[in-house]
C-alpha cells in the first residue's frame, strides 16, 4: 500500500534561509540605492520604484547562486520569502537615493550671476529713453517671520510698473529693482526674480512700524481718551493735564470716534489722507498707520510715550486733557531748505561698484552717513546704526547710505555730454 507523506518543512529552514537572503539583499539594495542616486543628482535621469525593485531580487538571486548557496534545482521556501522581503528593501533604497538627490544642492560650474538679458519680445518694448517697463508678475509672497502686507501696499506692489534701463543684464535690473522698492515703500526686506519676459516675482516684508518700535528706552506707551486738537499727528509733544497732575510725552497715534454723537462721520480734511510721513517717507496706508494719524479733531483716543515714572500716574487718571506744545525751528527742515537753495540733491541707495568709484573718483557724490546692509527697524542696535561722514574706504557694496551731489546731473537725471558723465543709480 503507497502511503504519501507530507512535506514538512522545518522553522529552523525558513528562518535561516529569510536571514541569508536578508543578509545579502541589504547589501544589495544599498548598491542598487547607490545607482538611484546617481541617475538623479549627475544624469537628472528617475529610476522607477518598481525596477530598483526587481533589479534588487535579481542582483540578489544571481548573488546566492554565483556563492553556491542557492539551489536552482529545488524550491527553498525560507528563501523565497527571503528575496520577496528583499524586493520591499529595493523599493525603499530606490525612492531613497531620489530624494536625497533631489534634497541635495547641485555643483554649478562657472559664473552663478545672472548675466543674460532680457528676451527679445520684452527688449522691442523698450521705449525712446532706452527703458523697458519691469511689471509684477501678480502675486507678492511674504516672508517667514515678518507679519503680512497690509491691503493697500500688497495691491500697489501687485499692480505695479517699474522703468529701468533695458541694457542691464536680469541680476542687475533685479538689484535696482529691489533698492527702488525698499526705499519707495520703505520695505524691512524684498527680494526680486525677473524672467526673461520682464515679469518681476516680489517676496517683501512691511516696514517695521509697530508702537514698540517708536517707544525709547526708560519710557512706556500709554492710551487715554481725551478731547484731540484737530492736526494731531505722531511725534507732536503734548502736556498731558489730569487730576492736578501735568506729563510730559509724545504722541504715538491719535484716533478720534469713528462717529461723531449724530451719527455722521466728522469731515477729514486733505492733509489727514496722507498719513503720518515717517523716516522712510512712507504714507499711513503703506506704513501701518490708521487713515487718522493727522486726527480730525474731537473726542478719541490718544496713545503717548511718556516716562516710566509717570506712566501709572497717567493711567489713574479718569480724564485728561491734551495740550500741543511748540517744538521751535525744525532743523531738518532748514538744512534741507539750503540745500535746495545750492541745488544739492540727497538720494537713499544701496552702494554698488559703480556708486563707489564715482564716491572716491573726481565726482561731485559724497555719502554722507552709511549703514551695514540688512539692518532696520527692530533689529538695530547701537552698534549698527547710521555712521556719519564715513572715510572713503570704509564704504563698501551692499551698504545703505544717504549721497549728496550736486546737482542732479551727478545722479544721472539730466542730459549728459562728454565733458560731464553721468552715473547710473538706483533710488
Amino acid at each position: 500500500m503507497n502511503s504519501t507523506l507530507p512535506i514538512v518543512i522545518a522553522p529552523v529552514e525558513i528562518l535561516t534561509g529569510v536571514s541569508i537572503a536578508l543578509l545579502f539583499g541589504i547589501a544589495v539594495a544599498a548598491f542598487v540605492g547607490a545607482i538611484s542616486f546617481g541617475a538623479a543628482y549627475f544624469a537628472t535621469e528617475r529610476i522607477p520604484s518598481i525596477a530598483g525593485g526587481l533589479l534588487t531580487v535579481l542582483l540578489t538571486i544571481t548573488t546566492l547562486y554565483v556563492s553556491d548557496i542557492a539551489d536552482a534545482s529545488t524550491v527553498q521556501p525560507g528563501l523565497v520569502l527571503g528575496l520577496g522581503s528583499v524586493g520591499v528593501l529595493g523599493l525603499y533604497a530606490t525612492s531613497r537615493g531620489r530624494q536625497l538627490a533631489a534634497d541635495l544642492p547641485r555643483a554649478t560650474a562657472g559664473s552663478v550671476e545672472r548675466t543674460q538679458p532680457l528676451a527679445a519680445d520684452a527688449i522691442d518694448a523698450v521705449d525712446a529713453m532706452g527703458q523697458v517697463t519691469i511689471r509684477s508678475s501678480g502675486g507678492v509672497r511674504e516672508f517667514d517671520g515678518y507679519p503680512p502686507l497690509g491691503p493697500g501696499l500688497r495691491k500697489t506692489l501687485e499692480n505695479g510698473a517699474w522703468r529701468l534701463p533695458a541694457d542691464l543684464p536680469l541680476s542687475a535690473l533685479e538689484t535696482r529693482l529691489g533698492d527702488r522698492l525698499r526705499t519707495s515703500y520703505d520695505l524691512e526686506a524684498v527680494s526680486v526674480a525677473i524672467d526673461g519676459r520682464g515679469r518681476a516675482s516680489i517676496t517683501a516684508a512691511p516696514p517695521a512700524s509697530g508702537v514698540a518700535t517708536q517707544v525709547p528706552d526708560g519710557w512706556r506707551a500709554v492710551s487715554t481718551r481725551a478731547l484731540l486738537p484737530a492736526g494731531l499727528a505722531p511725534g507732536d509733544a503734548v502736556l498731558v493735564s489730569g487730576d492736578s497732575m501735568t506729563v510730559s510725552g509724545t504722541v504715538l497715534s491719535a484716533t478720534v470716534d469713528a462717529f461723531a454723537a449724530d451719527g455722521v462721520r466728522p469731515p477729514t480734511p486733505e492733509s489727514a489722507s496722507d498719513g503720518f510721513q515717517g523716516d522712510g517717507g512712507t504714507s499711513s496706508a503703506d506704513s501701518g498707520h490708521s487713515a487718522d494719524a493727522v486726527a480730525v479733531g474731537g473726542e478719541g483716543c490718544v496713545t503717548v510715550a511718556v516716562p516710566t515714572t509717570d506712566a501709572e500716574t497717567l493711567l489713574d487718571a479718569d480724564r485728561v486733557r491734551v495740550v500741543v506744545t511748540s517744538r521751535g525751528t525744525t532743523r531738518v527742515f532748514d538744512a534741507l531748505s539750503l540745500l535746495e537753495r545750492s541745488k544739492a540733491v540727497i538720494r537713499r541707495m544701496t552702494l554698488t561698484e559703480s556708486v563707489l568709484d564715482a564716491i572716491r573718483g573726481e565726482s561731485d557724490l559724497t555719502a554722507f552717513a552709511v549703514r551695514r546692509p540688512g539692518v532696520s527697524g527692530i533689529d538695530s542696535t547701537r552698534g549698527h546704526e547710521w555712521q556719519f561722514e564715513p572715510e572713503p574706504d570704509a564704504l563698501a557694496i551692499g551698504m545703505e547710505a544717504f549721497v549728496i551731489g550736486d546737482g542732479a546731473m551727478a545722479f544721472g537725471d539730466g542730459p549728459s555730454n562728454g565733458s560731464n558723465p553721468t552715473l547710473e543709480v538706483s533710488y
